[in-house]
Order: C-alpha cells, then sequence, then structure tokens
C-alpha cells in the first residue's frame, strides 16, 4: 500500500508504525507518498486525490473529518474505514505584529491564508462565524503549514491558521496569535474500496497499536515527532532554515506531543452535523450519505481480534 505522509501530527500514526516496525510485523509493505519539498498542495483538493488515487499513486490517506465528506462524496472511490480524536487539535490565527489585530473580532475581510478543503480552511469558517458574519470571513489558499508560514515570512499573507508545533514556532519567529479555534476534529482514515479486507484489517491494526504505544507514553516519541518536525522545512532557503532549526531546538523540549486516541468508527452524529453545516454554506460537490461512504467491517475484524 502506498500512504499519504502529511508528517505531524496528522500522519504521526502511520510514521510510529513504521518506526516500530508494526507494519513489518503484520507482513505489510507500506511506503509513503509526499509531495516534493519545494511543491504544494494545490487548493482543488477533491480533483487532486481523485487522480493520485486513479492513476495509482495512493492507497489510502487520513483526512480531516470535513475533507473526507467532501472528497468521497465526488470520488466515490474510496472509504472512510476507522477514525480518531487527538489530544489537542486546535488551529490558531497568527497575525504580523503592527497591523492592529487583537482578536477574532479584528480580522474581518482580512484574507486568511489556509489550507483549502481542509482542516484549516473549515475549522476557521466554523470558528469564526461565531464572531464574525459569515460574509466577511476571507480564506485564500497557503497550501500545507510550512507553505503558510513561509508565505508570513515573506510578507505574502497577513494571517494564517496554524496548528502546533508550527503555532509554537511561529510565535518564536515573533508573530502574534490572535485567536485559536474551539472546534474538536475527527481524523478519518480512508482507503481505496478494491483493497483487499485482511489488508486493510491490518493496517488499521497496526495503526490502532500505534495509537496505544503513543498514548500509554507520548515522551517516548519526542524525538520523532521533533525530527518529523524539522522534514517539513526542508524547501526552505538555507539561512532560513538554519534559523528555524535553532528555534525548533528551543522549544523541541516543551511542544506539546499531539496523540491520537484508538481508532473507533466514524461517528455518524459528527458526519450528519458536519454535513448539514458543509451543505449550508455551499461547500460539498454532491450530496452525501453516511451508509455509502463509510465501511466499518475492516475495523469491527481488528476490535473482535
Amino acid at each position: 500500500m502506498v500512504v499519504k505522509n502529511s508528517y505531524i501530527p496528522w500522519s504521526f500514526l502511520d510514521i510510529v508504525a513504521r518506526e516500530e516496525g508494526l507494519f513489518a510485523k503484520r507482513d505489510l509493505d507500506i511506503s509513503f507518498f509526499a509531495i516534493g519539498k519545494k511543491d504544494s498542495e494545490p487548493a482543488d483538493k477533491v480533483s487532486w486525490y481523485s487522480n493520485l488515487v486513479k492513476d495509482g499513486s495512493l492507497d489510502a490517506y487520513s483526512v480531516c473529518a470535513w475533507g473526507a465528506i467532501d472528497r468521497l462524496a465526488e470520488t466515490k472511490r474510496e472509504k472512510i474505514v476507522a477514525a480518531s480524536t487527538s489530544s489537542g487539535y486546535a488551529f490558531s490565527i497568527l497575525v504580523a505584529p503592527g497591523l492592529g489585530i487583537k482578536t477574532a473580532a479584528d480580522l474581518a475581510e482580512i484574507p486568511i491564508a489556509v489550507n483549502m478543503k481542509t482542516g484549516s480552511h473549515y475549522c476557521v469558517l466554523s470558528d469564526l462565524e461565531r464572531v464574525l458574519p459569515y460574509s466577511k470571513i476571507k480564506v485564500v489558499h497557503g497550501a500545507e503549514p510550512q507553505s503558510r508560514l513561509r508565505g508570513l515570512l515573506e510578507e505574502k499573507f497577513q494571517a494564517i491558521a496554524l496548528i502546533s508545533p508550527y503555532t509554537e514556532l511561529a510565535v518564536q519567529l515573533g508573530f502574534v496569535k490572535v485567536a485559536e479555534t474551539k472546534t474538536v476534529d475527527v481524523l478519518a482514515f480512508v482507503a481505496r474500496d478494491d483493497i483487499p479486507m485482511e489488508v486493510l484489517t491490518r493496517y488499521l491494526a497496526c495503526l490502532d497499536e500505534a495509537a496505544k504505544k503513543l498514548k500509554a507514553n507520548p515522551e517516548a516519541y519526542r524525538d520523532l515527532y521533533v525530527k518529523t518536525f524539522r522534514e517539513t522545512f526542508s524547501g526552505y532557503p538555507d539561512e532560513w532554515r538554519t534559523r528555524i532549526n535553532k528555534l525548533i531546538d528551543k522549544i523541541a523540549p516543551t511542544i506539546p506531543i499531539t496523540t491520537w486516541g484508538e481508532l473507533t468508527e466514524y461517528p455518524k452524529e459528527s458526519f450528519n452535523s458536519l454535513s448539514t453545516w458543509m451543505t449550508k454554506h455551499n461547500l460539498l460537490e454532491s450530496n452525501v450519505q453516511y451508509e455509502n461512504m463509510v465501511l466499518n467491517q475492516p475495523l469491527e475484524k481488528v476490535q473482535s481480534g
């Protein structure tokens, strides 16, 4: 299987499973797909992921609860096979100093860089809607967190959404945190619907074991977490990367390690709530039904031992 590597925090269970030899233990040959270090994900995630699956570049990936609904509504080639919740999933909005932006209410009409059609996009919209008229919330595509942070450094953006540990790094770089989302997100695990059931079962068993190991002793994985964090800046200019690595050294002992809970079925209540909200805001490309998009049998086999 080829699995998308979205680094931390989203792909950390896959990374732990690989480092701990859990895939090998279950006789799985898992390789990671990642974009080039100087490339960025496009804004149209639905078409992009659909093409990656269609041409055989990708078999499985993890994605926020909203993104799973959107992509599967269109492609109909994959299924949501499991879900997990995190220990501390929140996006913060950071701005350049001196703009007079102090709270979320000051962000009206200010373009906020997010990764379109992913958690940063939907979390920002749903949370800012609580303090601003929806029509005054502006988002622009800034791709992955390291790309958004670079855009802030280059003064391409005035405001960006970031997740930990990118948030802590941005503060060290002198940017100002003005808001934090309160949305509790679900991470969905998606796989091609033609992968053999026993292969999916073994893959999910590896992720579930990795979740238990990570939750039992997060500190044991701090070095791996920090190493994975550093990797995402490999496309930065040398001078910037040197500066950022020094700041990562400074915050490495204290940055929170996002852990993920044991795998569960994708909650139907969450699915219905999110799909209703997305439909209301014209964010879905087609109608969706839980029963057509969720495949629970592999996880049931894992849970039954």
